[in-house]
């Protein structure tokens, strides 16, 4: 499967999945940012980035231009979490976000760019809240890419799983778009219906 087949999937199930939780009751905390598609002016942000910092990764560009972001954010009133497990009570929704949400970033960078550089802390694009800001608590770094590139599909930084952008997009939507669930074995939530033929 080719990276933008691969896109392609993940964005269709991920469509899948929002109709699914909603049909479920879910709540989530925006409507406007469960799935919005890409924004207006995706190509014009990608170029930007690129003439100030470096090639994005292939996989997120792709990801912003065929999908847009995603924000699963929200409760059910009656799925409850393991109460004993460690880190308990964070499900980690996925969340991706669109690509203005990286032009704040990048104007920070740009602000102190010669120190940054020197000091080996270059740019990286924000993906999403780790799994404490996710749930209103205070945490740690959020979710980022390294720009530039190291590869089509990168590191996820500062996610749990320490994996790719890619691989970490297929293990969330192998647990129903929350991966926090993984360490969370006495849960309640619907995953085996949530992601039933995806």
């Amino acid at each position: 499967m080719s990276t933008e087949e691969q896109i392609d999937s993940i964005g269709r199930h991920l469509e899948v999945l929002k109709e699914r939780l909603g049909e479920e009751g879910f709540q989530f905390d925006n409507d406007e940012e469960v799935f919005p598609g890409p924004e207006d002016d995706t190509e014009e942000i990608i170029e930007e980035i690129e003439n100030e910092a470096g090639i994005i990764p292939v996989s997120l560009k792709l990801f912003w231009l065929r999908v847009g972001s995603v924000n699963f954010c929200g409760s059910h009133p009656e799925w409850e979490l393991d109460p004993v497990c460690e880190p308990e009570g964070y499900p980690d929704p996925i969340v991706v976000y669109p690509p203005s949400a990286a032009i704040a970033e990048l104007e920070d960078f740009l602000a102190d760019k010669e120190e940054r550089l020197r000091s080996n802390f270059p740019f990286v694009v924000p993906i999403a809240p780790d799994f404490y800001h996710k749930a209103d608590v205070s945490g740690g770094m959020w979710y980022n890419i390294s720009v530039p590139a190291v590869a089509d599909d990168p590191p996820l930084n500062d996610e749990w799983h320490k994996t790719t952008f890619l691989n970490y997009l297929e293990i969330a939507l192998k647990w129903g778009g929350f991966p926090g669930l993984e360490r969370s074995p006495k849960h309640t939530w619907p995953i085996v219906k949530l992601v039933q033929g995806l």
